[in-house]
């Protein structure tokens, strides 16, 4: 694994309840990094890698739901999921075909291209890493978002689905390198497992995001002036701005 060379510190200055979690897809096993030792969903990984503080590798053997078909360990999924009974039988749709329709969407790395996969916090992050998740406020991630457009003009996107969560935060970003997020409480299996509370958005930044973003965030203010101000004040202060840029076009 390439060491760590970007300076991450400044993630320390949002004051996460759970840390931020660096991931690493790699096909070799990584040295010096301990194995979960037990049997977790994809989805519980984040939640471990909080609980634990020290980073872990986890193998299809560890993984104990789709989430190794979304990163390409296990081949092909049973037909009954495939073909849609599993989320007819289990009642998250109303017939088997939207279920199989639904799964169309869902993104998969290629069989066999990743054999390990290392979850690290950021206090104990060596390596470069291939995605970067944050479990964020809703404040928190305006600041997160904001940084990504800030030199950019980057839109906001969330991309899910009831099913197949993990996927959106652990493949669709690193295939499309494309930020993604999505709010805890609407992915059925991290809801039945009870992963997490509601309401948390969960933001996942692929590697080549992580720079820009973190010196956006050295760079810009974090809190807006119009966003201290109340609504009849910041109203004032718009109109203010407006006015000041029509009398320099002027």
């Amino acid at each position: 694994m390439r060491p760590l060379q970007t300076d991450l510190s400044i993630y320390n200055q949002f004051n996460f309840e759970r840390p931020p979690v660096g991931v690493k897809y790699l096909f070799n096993k990584p040295e010096g990094i301990e194995p979960l030792g037990k049997s977790l969903a994809l989805c519980e990984m984040l939640k471990e890698a909080h609980r634990r503080g020290t980073p872990f590798y986890f193998t299809k053997e560890n993984e104990n739901c789709f989430g190794k078909r979304f990163l390409g360990m296990m081949g092909e999924s049973p037909p009954l999921a495939d073909g849609g009974l599993l989320g007819l039988k289990l009642e998250i749709f109303q017939e088997a075909r939207a279920n199989s329709r639904l799964r169309r969407f869902i993104y998969n790395l290629e069989n066999g291209a990743v054999n390990y996969v290392v979850f690290s916090p950021l206090d104990k992050l060596t390596f470069e890493p291939d995605l970067l998740v944050l479990t964020a406020t809703p404040g928190q991630a305006e600041i997160v978002l904001r940084a990504m457009t800030y030199s950019t003009g980057e839109m906001y996107e969330s991309k899910a689905t009831t099913i197949g969560g993990c996927s959106w935060l652990y493949v669709y970003p690193y295939i499309s390198g494309k930020v993604n997020y999505t709010i805890t409480g609407l992915a059925f299996g991290m809801k039945g497992r009870q992963v997490f509370p509601e309401g948390w958005l969960l933001i996942s930044i692929p590697y080549h995001w992580i720079p820009t973003i973190t010196q956006n965030l050295k760079e810009m203010k974090w809190v807006l002036p119009a966003y201290t101000l109340g609504r009849e004040k910041f109203m004032q202060y718009e109109q203010r701005i407006l006015r000041e840029l029509a009398h320099e076009d002027a």
